[in-house]
């Protein structure tokens, strides 16, 4: 897989040269704003709008999410800033985690020394913070990272579905741990998505695992066998029953819509399954939606293309652009 580096080089010249937004596969207005700021240093403001998301889960985990990317040449300053006070504690605690994954190829050995930095303050937000999921579910990413043992990884998503039951941050971090390449299988992650649909009600992004999960399992055989990725794909999406359980869900999803700061990301996750499927119509509908909003990695990624230049292509063969 193409380090994270150069998927995000490549994505400020595809941004210039066709208007895509690559890592902006979400709605929040005030964080767009803010992101300038706390990537100059301007730590408050980031801040102010971690504390306002308080009892908004979805919106909080979202914020903290790409806040701490924002954030990740500023961890003296952000430590500074941190003191006792909980949502800059979560902050800096996901800033961490962050960062460290970033290293994670690094021969220096610094992706663990990092991770070890992170559970302490994730800890105390939750701490002050007892309703809060979101500490809970960095947490997640910390012990996969550190390579905990899965009985771990399941007593912290107890924490986040104890908090949050429907949390899509949750319920995304919990697909990735059970899958093949962490503590899981494809059968595993699979049967979980599925549960994650069939219990969601009307309107619940949560259904959005389910085009996760098959991503997932598609890149695990693409990986293994060495096979073309577009093949892989394709072979994959257009099963029968692979097709009918995900018109299943997005039709779940769809019937009764609801706001979702991560709407788009579900968008191009069914949409992209759908095209590769063949359903070009269901396709076209969910990726004229998503617009040049793109995810910086998932679920474009597989193969030798940047994921905003295979989705960018994909929008020329469905005739959206």
């Amino acid at each position: 897989m193409i380090p994270v580096k150069v998927f995000r080089a490549a994505a400020f010249v595809l941004e210039k040269t066709s208007r895509m937004r690559v890592g902006r596969a979400w709605h929040d207005p005030a964080l767009e704003a803010a992101l300038r700021r706390v990537r100059v240093g301007r730590l408050e403001h980031g801040l102010d709008l971690v504390r306002q998301a308080r009892h908004d889960h979805e919106l909080r985990a979202l914020r903290v999410t790409e806040l701490a990317t924002a954030a990740e040449a500023h961890l003296d300053a952000l430590e500074r800033l941190a003191g006792d006070d909980p949502d800059a504690l979560l902050w800096l605690g996901a800033t961490r985690v962050q960062h460290a994954w970033e290293l994670r190829d690094d021969a220096t050995g610094r992706f663990h020394e990092l991770l070890d930095t992170a559970a302490e303050p994730l800890r105390r937000a939750a701490g002050a913070l007892p309703d809060d999921p979101v500490p809970w579910d960095a947490l997640q990413w910390h012990a996969m990272g550190l390579g905990l043992d899965r009985d771990e990884l399941d007593r912290l998503w107890a924490e986040v579905t104890a908090r949050a039951p429907r949390l899509f941050a949750g319920h995304y971090t919990r697909t990735q741990a059970l899958c093949g390449k962490w503590h899981g299988s494809d059968e595993e992650v699979l049967a979980f998505a599925r549960t994650a649909a069939a219990t969601a009600s009307p309107g619940d992004l949560v259904t959005a695992m389910l085009p996760l999960a098959h991503f997932e399992v598609a890149w695990s055989e693409i990986a293994a066998s060495g096979r073309d990725a577009q093949e892989v794909l394709e072979a994959h999406f257009r099963d029968p029953y692979v097709a009918e359980e995900l018109i299943d869900a997005v039709n779940t999803w769809h019937a009764r819509p609801r706001p979702h700061p991560r709407s788009v990301e579900a968008m191009h996750l069914f949409g992209a399954a759908f095209y590769y499927g063949g359903h070009h119509t269901r396709a076209q509908s969910l990726l004229m939606n998503a617009g040049r909003r793109v995810p910086e990695i998932l679920p474009w990624s597989a193969g030798s293309l940047t994921p905003a230049r295979r989705y960018a292509r994909a929008r020329r063969e469905l005739g959206l652009d």
